[in-house]
Order: C-alpha cells, then structure tokens, then sequence
C-alpha cells in the first residue's frame, strides 16, 4: 500500500508540474497561431493579386497598351503593373509586426515608389474606392498607370477592389480544416497524460 500511495504521489506531483508549464506554453502556441494567421493573409494578398483570381475587374486594352508603353512588366494584371521589380509597390503593401498580446497585421506607410502617396493610402483607396480631387501629380501618376484624364477633369472615381478582405476570407476559409481551438486542447491533453511538448512543438512550426 505504502508503494501504491508513493506512486500515486509521484504521479501527482509529476501532473501537477505539467499544469505549471501549461499557461506559457498555450500563450506561445496562440502567439504562434496568430503569426501563422497575418503571414497566411499576406500570401493569400500576393498570390492573388499576382495570379489575378480575386475577380476584380480586367483593365482595359487600351490600359493594358499603354502601361507596356511605360514598360511595365504585367500590364495586363490589375495592381500588379510592375510584377514585383518595386519593394513599394502594392503587392508589398501588407506586413505584420508583434504587438503585446500576438502579432497584427497592418498597411505599410512607405511612400509608393511611383506615387506621391504612402501605401497605406493608396491601399485604402482601392480597398473602399474613392472620389479624389485631381492634382498635377495625381494627373500624372494616373497618366503613368494608364488613365489619361481630360485637362477639364477635376475629381476621379475609383471603384472599389476590397483585395484585404478577400485574402483574409481565403486565409479563414483555408483555416477552417484545422481548428487550433482543438489542436490546443489535444496539447494540453498530450502534455497532462505524458509529459510530451511534441504538439505545441508543432503548432509553434510555420
């Protein structure tokens, strides 16, 4: 009896270490999740702006055509006219940076390598479309990406292309076949059973 109480003792002791070890180990698992989800985003962002299959609307040829006069390189691909030859450009405009309780995805404020705009900006207004008023140097820029506005013209609408929010919708839609609610629950179950870290080993990989 006295071997039986020992071993349980032991036993006890061992799970409840196990316990302590429980809440660093689960908030750098969430952490983890978290980076995994805003680097997810801005693949999901990438590869469709440069694969152009989030249905946005194609540019016309009379676009197309003078945006290979100005030599860019994907002229027929919507917010991707200079491929990725410009770190600002737009297909660079997301990144992410750690934050206190995760990581947060956000829009970069270095000016645009062509416009006279921070790309944060620039995003927002294809994100939720918007009436600008024309300065010379929109006039400009706008000439350099194809649309050659009247000398009369004084305000431009641009329609919206919400590409953020669909690559956040592909980014979930993709998550939903692995739940890390439950795949963090079989952690923490591995862990009390065993001893083991292996799970949250593997929910910390990229």
């Amino acid at each position: 009896m006295k071997i039986a109480s020992f071993e349980y003792s032991k036993n006890m002791k061992a799970i409840k270490s196990r316990i302590r070890r429980l809440p660093k180990l689960v908030n750098n698992a969430m952490d983890a999740q978290t980076k995994k989800d805003v680097k997810n985003v801005i693949i999901e962002f990438q590869n469709g702006i440069r694969r152009n299959n989030f249905g946005l609307k194609q540019l016309s040829g009379v676009t197309i055509q003078n945006k290979a006069d100005a030599g860019m390189t994907k002229p027929n691909t919507p917010l991707y006219g200079e491929g990725d030859s410009q770190r600002n450009s737009l297909i660079n405009a997301l990144s992410f940076r750690k934050i206190k309780n995760g990581y947060r995805l956000y829009r970069r404020r270095a000016k645009h390598h062509k416009a006279d705009l921070p790309l944060n900006v620039l995003l927002a207004i294809h994100e939720n479309g918007a009436i600008i008023k024309v300065t010379e140097r929109m006039r400009a820029f706008l000439h350099y990406i194809g649309i050659h506005l009247r000398r009369e013209t004084l305000v431009v609408r641009i329609p919206p292309r919400p590409v953020v929010d669909k690559a956040i919708i592909r980014m979930l839609q993709k998550k939903k076949t692995k739940d890390p609610d439950k795949m963090i629950q079989e952690a923490i179950n591995q862990l009390i059973r065993t001893g083991k870290e292996s799970m949250f080993n593997k929910l910390k990989e990229d």
